[in-house]
């Protein structure tokens, strides 16, 4: 029996036991406690999902474009390096064309920039990987050690350039391509944390009428962004927790917006 618990936690058929996985990533979203994912009960806990996106303007070259996100890898002594090789396999069986990172690619320390930028240079595409940078990345000193901070959110966009990944902060690349008369606009966005984001200079020069997707680690500030020419926005930061928009989290966080924490959201005839 105690062989066939493990098993069963190495490999569960989770296509039958989608309830009781909810029930349980609920209860821990009450509670705040989403960050035991590294569980091994929880370590296959991955759902993959699809969604199309509509980009007026789009060129006709880039119709079935794939673009996969992967967001708030947290590298770090307590997510380990098996655990998001996986990933890594799973993207790639994906076969996308681009794939964009949307920042806390570590939780803070040099040695796991280098560690991060090694894993994420096997993922297999056609037009790149494109990273932004989120709180974490800059480890723990934010606003109140700028120099420090910045020490460590250019190393690790040292790190990842020096692997052939893309690093936009405050930053737009253009996904073009043979055929394509009419570039996809990605523009990423630094962090908002940190006070690292600067909107006004990651959309200089930036063509309005041309599709774009805006790389944007805390959605917090989305409203606030609606102001410049984004059509989606792919966001991270919150590991799909809900307690910020429970009656305790209201109480300690009302001075911003906490409502967007996971899953799709239609803004105001935009896409988060």
């Amino acid at each position: 029996m105690l062989d066939e618990l493990k098993q069963f936690l190495k490999q569960p058929n989770w296509r039958r036991q989608h309830g009781w996985r909810r029930g349980v990533w609920q209860m821990m979203n009450r509670l705040g406690l989403t960050g035991l994912h590294m569980l091994p009960m929880s370590r296959r806990w991955v759902d993959i999902h699809r969604t199309r996106m509509p980009l007026a303007g789009l060129d006709p070259a880039h119709a079935n474009l794939k673009i996969v996100q992967l967001s708030d890898l947290h590298y770090s002594p307590v997510v380990s390096q098996r655990y998001l090789i996986q990933f890594v396999r799973w993207v790639n069986e994906l076969e996308p064309d681009l794939v964009v990172v949307t920042g806390d690619l570590i939780t803070g320390g040099y040695r796991y920039a280098d560690r991060i930028a090694t894993i994420l240079a096997h993922l297999t595409t056609k037009l790149g990987v494109i990273c932004t940078l989120g709180n974490h990345d800059y480890s723990v000193y934010g606003k109140s050690h700028p120099a420090e901070s910045d020490r460590r959110g250019d190393y690790l966009e040292k790190s990842l350039k020096d692997r052939g990944l893309i690093v936009l902060r405050n930053e737009v690349h253009y996904v073009g391509g043979a055929g394509v008369a009419r570039p996809l606009a990605i523009v990423g966005l630094d962090d908002e944390w940190t006070g690292n984001i600067d909107p006004a200079k990651a959309w200089a020069g930036v063509d309005p009428t041309l599709p774009i997707v805006c790389l944007n680690h805390n959605p917090i500030n989305t409203r606030e962004l609606m102001g410049y020419p984004w059509q989606w926005m792919l966001a991270g930061h919150t590991h799909g927790r809900q307690l910020a928009t429970s009656r305790l989290g209201k109480r300690f966080n009302s001075h911003r917006r906490r409502e967007f924490t996971h899953g799709y959201y239609p803004v105001d005839g935009r896409h988060l």
